[in-house]
């Protein structure tokens, strides 16, 4: 009997160390090959959730995947970060490893913009800074041949994939100049969202003080396999 529970926790031991060891080789598969479908300059922290590993990828289903990504470019446009979660994934291992295939049934994601892709949209001379942890345009702006100091609140609005930056409580530096419409009209932008990675969708936006952060979903997401989902 003592033998049977040495050889038993002994067997446990080897299934614990195989389960890890195939849970790491599987992330960092999936991290391989989502790195190189989206040509990004490094790959993209993985990690599989659920235990243990093993139950899961004979069942070839996985309940979640989180994948995050460092900067990015997407039809020119500079992508901070994508931090997505996908969900109830289909990757059976044997494919992993052979023919890739992982599909999500679905996926939420947090996209972050950084300032300096929005501040090329503004006038020369504008730029976005933080102060008192909010987002300000503020610099000198260029008025019928003179340059006048001016700062304004700033608040972001998605639709559809059109992002528009507007000024809120404008302040302008000469006393007694009635151009608030004027710079407000010229503060105004907007920009145009590329199709995000892994077909995701956007949902809402978010103004903060490192960057604008776009949430995001989709369903039947390819993870690996089929090319590059935007």
């Amino acid at each position: 009997m003592r033998k049977f529970l040495v050889f038993l926790v002994f067997l446990l031991i080897l299934l614990a160390v195989a389960d890890r060891g195939l849970h790491s080789a599987a992330q960092s598969e999936i991290a391989k090959r989502v790195g190189a479908q989206y040509e990004m300059s490094s790959e993209p922290e993985v990690a599989i959730g659920g235990f243990p590993f093993l139950t899961q990828a004979v069942g070839g289903t996985y309940s979640e995947i989180s994948i995050v990504t460092g900067a990015m470019v997407v039809n020119d446009v500079q992508l901070e970060r994508v931090d997505m979660t996908a969900r109830d994934v289909h990757a059976p291992l044997s494919a992993l490893m052979s023919e890739p295939s992982a599909v999500a049934e679905s996926a939420d994601a947090r996209v972050m913009l950084p300032y300096s892709e929005l501040q090329q949209r503004l006038p020369e001379g504008i730029v976005i800074e933080t102060e008192d942890g909010e987002p300000r345009m503020a610099g000198d702006l260029s008025m019928g041949g003179f340059s006048t100091p001016v700062s304004a609140g700033l608040d972001i609005s998605a639709e559809g994939e059109t992002v528009t930056l507007s000024p809120r409580d404008v302040q302008i530096g000469e006393a007694g100049l009635d151009l608030g419409d004027q710079v407000a009209q010229r503060l105004t932008a907007t920009v145009t969202i590329p199709r995000l990675p892994f077909g995701l969708q956007i949902k809402g936006i978010e103004a903060l003080p490192n960057g604008v952060e776009v949430t995001a979903e989709a369903t039947d997401v390819q993870l690996v396999g089929g090319g590059a989902q935007g």
